[in-house]
Formats: C-alpha cells, structure tokens, sequence
C-alpha cells in the first residue's frame, strides 16, 4: 500500500462528571471523510480501557478495501517520546464491542464480547508511523495478544481483523473485520494517576500505512480548527 498523508484533526474530548480518569473520548475526521472514536477509561491505576470505533460514514474514493479499515490507535504513556522509565503496555485482550460483529472471518462469526484477540497486539516501540504505545491489527514491532487464529494466517497480518464503519457495506476482497466497534484492555507496567498523557493527543491508522488521522485536544483559540483537517506531508513505509 502506497504511503498516503498525516492529517491532523482538533478531537471531541468528553469528560464523564466529576471523573478525571474515565470517559475521555478523543474523535476526529480526516479531510477524506475517514473517521475513528476513541474512549479511554482507567479502569485501575495499571488497567486502560479502550473503545476504538471506525466512525467512517461513506467510504471515501482510493480507500475502498483494506484502506478503510481502522487498524491502530497510537499514544504516549510516558513523557514525550519512548523514556525508559515510562510505562509500558504487558498484555490485555480484545473483543467485539456492544452491537458489533465480525464480518468474513474464516471461523464462525464473532459476536459483542467474543473474543478476538488473536487478531491483535500491541507495542511500545513507536514503529511504522505509530506513536510511543500503540494497539494494532498489523504485525509491524508488535506483540500478539494472544488467542486463536481467527482469520488469515496464525501470525498477525493485518488489515484483517481491524475495523470497518457500521452500515457501510465494505467490500474488502475477503479479508475479515469487526464491524463498528472493539473494545480493548490494557495491563499496564506500573500505575498511572490518570489520563493526563492524552494532552499529547493520538493517532489512529487505516489500512497498511494508508491514511494517519492525529487528533489532540483543543487548545484555547484552536475550537475553530475542531474536526478540520490540517495536510502535513509524511511518508513511512512498512517492512
């Protein structure tokens, strides 16, 4: 897949009342149309969770196939940049969130709370255009969460097993995704007080290197950037 351009987009941030670690929910959309959600919640001081949803609407042209897929969502844990004191992602597990499905999986379809880890995996090693941690259907610098094959090859081998929008009809010449949501669980190395590392904002992927959306938070005087896509030329390529 040929490298495509970083767009960055000011994200949505909600916060739950009164809570300082659950319910942030950083959204964007490319100037494309592509869109991804993600919701973070601290579940305990060394537990994240994520809600990662392909928010797509229609499929925009030259990312039909495996380039609308949601494959990643990338952060930064620590301080700016891979530290050796930052903590670190260890495991955790993936399943298939509330009103969603599998689609073209080579098993029998995956349903809201099935398992599909086996699809995923995780990383702390800012590779392939990625940031510090990141979570992946694709198999570059990352760690398998585990579980069984569910469609494709026993390695990772993404886009497959990534994520499509809901309604939208993809056709993906026979490779496997979630359709609408996952949700994923992160154990982490050692314990975080809070959320405070999405100030530096995230960054999520579709397809194999084929569209980076970064979304930050707000800044004052930025509300009118919000959901606007600024072009920054970026070429990566994946071994």
């Amino acid at each position: 897949m040929a490298p495509r351009s970083v767009i960055a987009a000011a994200a949505a941030l909600t916060l739950a009342a009164g809570a300082a670690n659950a319910g942030i929910v950083l959204s964007g959309t490319g100037a494309n149309g592509l869109s991804g959600e993600a919701e973070f919640t601290l579940v305990t001081g060394t537990q994240l969770q994520i809600r990662l949803k392909n928010t797509t609407g229609v499929v925009p042209a030259g990312f039909q196939g495996a380039a609308q897929i949601l494959t990643a969502v990338g952060f930064d844990l620590g301080a700016a940049g891979n530290q050796a004191s930052d903590p670190t992602i260890t495991g955790g597990n993936v399943k298939v969130g509330p009103t969603s499905f599998s689609v073209n999986f080579d098993v029998q379809s995956k349903l809201a709370g099935d398992d599909v880890s086996g699809e995923w995996g995780y990383s702390n090693t800012a590779q392939s255009g990625q940031l510090a941690n990141y979570i992946a259907a694709m198999a570059a610098g990352t760690t398998g969460f585990g579980g069984p094959n569910l469609d494709g090859p026993g390695n990772l081998d993404g886009p497959q097993g990534g994520l499509i929008s809901a309604g939208s009809g993809a056709t993906l010449g026979g490779l496997g995704a979630v359709e609408n949501e996952v949700v994923i669980t992160l154990n982490l190395s050692k314990s975080i007080p809070n959320l405070d590392f999405l100030n530096r904002g995230a960054r999520f992927e579709f397809g194999s290197d084929a569209f980076f959306l970064d979304v930050q938070i707000p800044t004052p005087g930025a509300a009118a950037l919000a959901g606007v896509g600024l072009l920054a030329a970026a070429r990566r390529r994946r071994r």
